[in-house]
């Protein structure tokens, strides 16, 4: 089966985590990370739940899952050990429409989330379809070797030099070609190294050096 790869901006969406266990820790902090307004049920949660939760991170209902949980949220996830619960969820999320995901239970989800491997704001999602978690590991491990924290780093003067770009620089054209000469320069192997003023000095010089092409051609 192919999936349609999408990120979803959650940034103050209302979700809810059928579950208290290290699954759903992972889960819950990831979408709080997000900026979900997280919502969690479950009998009981971990102890970095309860701190979380102790800090008003998610707002918490002890007890199983009701149906009435699912009001106002457009995504939810399942991640008990019981699978009559999982199913209920499943079967409650189809009834509403909602987007749904039973953890390593493709059958039951309509959306299924990536390993991802996170360098700063750089995300890097690796899926096999649900067809081999255990090869969906070595690709994330493999990629993960080569994708180091320079790249997100990277990614931070690259954003950085964009909004500078898109102030000084009035056409597409000129836009697109300083940024990819920065992108495709030796800033990477200046980050790598731990350069990183010298990083920043260049992106200023690509700036200017497009700045001062774009007067000459409109003197020109």
């Amino acid at each position: 089966m192919k999936y349609y790869p999408v990120y979803l901006d959650l940034r103050d969406r209302a979700v809810l985590v059928v579950g208290g266990g290290a699954v759903a820790e992972g889960k819950a902090e990831q979408l709080i990370e997000a900026g979900a307004r997280v919502r969690l049920v479950s009998p009981g949660l971990t102890p970095r739940l309860g701190a979380l939760e102790a800090q008003g991170a998610f707002a918490y209902r002890e007890g199983g899952f009701a149906e009435s949980d699912l009001e106002g949220v457009m995504l939810v996830i399942s991640a008990t050990d019981d699978q009559e619960v999982n199913e209920r969820v499943a079967r409650a999320a189809a009834a509403r429409g909602l987007l749904c995901n039973v953890v390593d239970q493709p059958a039951l989800c309509n959306f299924i989330t990536p390993a991802l491997l996170t360098q700063g704001d750089l995300q890097i999602s690796v899926s096999t379809g649900g067809g081999s978690p255990a090869l969906t590991q070595r690709v994330k491990r493999e990629v993960g070797e080569l994708v180091g924290a320079e790249y997100g780093e990277l990614l931070e003067l690259a954003a950085e030099m964009r909004l500078e770009v898109k102030r000084r620089i009035p056409d597409f054209e000129g836009r697109r070609r300083v940024l990819h000469a920065f992108v495709e320069s030796e800033a990477l192997e200046l980050l790598r190294e731990g350069r990183r003023d010298e990083a920043r000095r260049l992106a200023r010089v690509l700036v200017g050096m497009a700045v001062e092409e774009g007067s000459d051609a409109v003197r020109g």
